[in-house]
């Protein structure tokens, strides 16, 4: 049985080390959790070849460039956060709390993460403050959720209402994934068919047309003439596809570009109306967890802007944020602007005139949602016919130029023979 080499401190914060024998590191972990220690680090002694010790140094650098340059994912946060809450709220401590979810995490980078929050626990700091040094990986909105719920005496609870708040934004990212998916994949296998047909079909049918020496109908004749020119240019359009995205990316990179893609973003057709609503309903879902877990509305805003991720709407909201600052109802400023539906700013101006704006901003992000599912629905019935309609149209157009100079040949035949 292999032996493991283990350090780990008492409930006091006292280090302890030693060796245990145990078929893996997960019973290692348990016996020392009956013993009342929590691990902080195990690693194998015994049994290993002079291979075997080279694969495990490659393995140990491996991990050790995952956790320092590993992503966490977002559901990897919210099942953080919905474990930290349960535990905390049945009598876990914090530190405790952070040690076995470290343990239990299956994304390396969130274990190192969490091991280093465990050290700064244990020297004495703050969960907020520790968690801030991750910026990468807990948002703004997380860190100043959990600051509020510390401060409050509240952090249970309020862990529950950010899990909740990560679980509804994993949602809505997936019904926008689940709705964009279907047309991405046609669109690709439109762009697959059209490049067969233009760079491989057609160019077989001119070969045999030119056989013939026959006069081609028009139709046969443009749909030849593009396949001619696609295949004649190939070069130049590779290279011009290549510039103009490379182009592209720079111009949306720089702060003017970003500005006016952002923009136009809305104007696009059926598109333009769902992505407001999706900017609007993470705004809200944001901006009511926060107020509703103790955050003032000043800095709720500030926050909500950084999930926006469009600049022109956040320099929209941010003139909202700046006016509210001054001292005016936010309701009122709401109503300035045309990004906001009537019902959404009177809904707002009746929370802050009722002292209850953290549950209208709940009626506000259920109405979003609910706009979201529907437009999204409506979406997939509407796009899905359209692309299949413009796929068939560009098929049948090259299979009717195709084949009209067959047809033409055999009614000749059969006239010739019939004279």
């Amino acid at each position: 049985m292999p032996k493991f080499k283990y350090q780990a401190i008492d409930s006091q914060g006292k280090n302890s080390s030693g060796v245990k024998e145990a078929a893996n590191q997960k019973e290692v972990i348990s016996a020392l959790k009956a013993e009342g220690l929590f691990p902080v680090k195990i690693e194998e002694t015994s049994g290993k070849s002079a291979i075997s010790q080279a694969f495990s140094k490659s393995n140990e650098k491996s991990a050790a460039n995952r956790t320092q340059k590993g992503k966490v994912k977002l559901q990897d946060v919210a099942l953080f956060c919905r474990q930290l809450a349960t535990l905390v709220n049945a009598g876990v401590s914090v530190l405790e709390a952070i040690e076995d979810i470290s343990g239990m995490t299956n994304s390396v980078r969130l274990s190192y993460v969490l091991k280093k929050v465990g050290d700064d626990l244990r020297g004495g700091e703050f969960l907020s403050s520790s968690l801030r040094k991750y910026k990468k990986e807990f948002s703004n909105t997380l860190i100043a959720m959990v600051s509020v719920g510390e401060a409050s005496g509240k952090l249970a609870s309020v862990l529950a209402d950010l899990a909740l708040y990560l679980e509804n934004n994993l949602k809505l990212i997936r019904k926008v994934k689940a709705a964009s998916t279907y047309p991405m994949v046609v669109g690709a296998f439109f762009v697959v068919v059209l490049l067969v047909l233009v760079l491989g079909i057609i160019p077989k049918f001119e070969e045999m047309f030119a056989s013939f020496g026959a006069d081609l109908p028009l139709p046969t004749q443009v749909v030849m003439g593009i396949s001619r020119f696609a295949l004649s240019n190939l070069h130049w359009i590779t290279l011009g596809t290549i510039a103009f995205t490379a182009g592209f990316i720079v111009f949306k990179r720089s702060p003017g570009g970003r500005m006016i893609y952002d923009q136009w973003l809305f104007k696009i057709p059926i598109f333009g109306k769902i992505y407001i609503k999706i900017i609007l309903a993470r705004f809200f879902q944001t901006l009511s967890t926060l107020v509703k877990s103790g955050v003032d509305i000043i800095k709720s805003l500030e926050i909500s802007l950084n999930v926006v991720d469009n600049v022109y709407i956040e320099k929209i909201l941010a003139t909202v944020k700046e006016r509210v600052l001054e001292g005016n109802p936010l309701g009122d400023e709401m109503s300035k602007l045309e990004i906001f539906p009537k019902m959404v700013t009177r809904m707002t101006a009746v929370g802050e005139k009722s002292g209850q704006l953290d549950a209208m901003f709940d009626k506000i992000t259920e109405y979003y949602n609910d706009e979201v599912d529907g437009t999204v629905a409506s979406l997939s019935s509407i796009v899905e016919p359209v692309l299949i309609i413009g796929l068939g149209i560009m098929v049948g157009i090259a299979v009717v130029a195709m084949y009209l100079p067959i047809f033409s040949l055999a009614g000749a035949m059969m006239s010739g023979q019939g004279a």
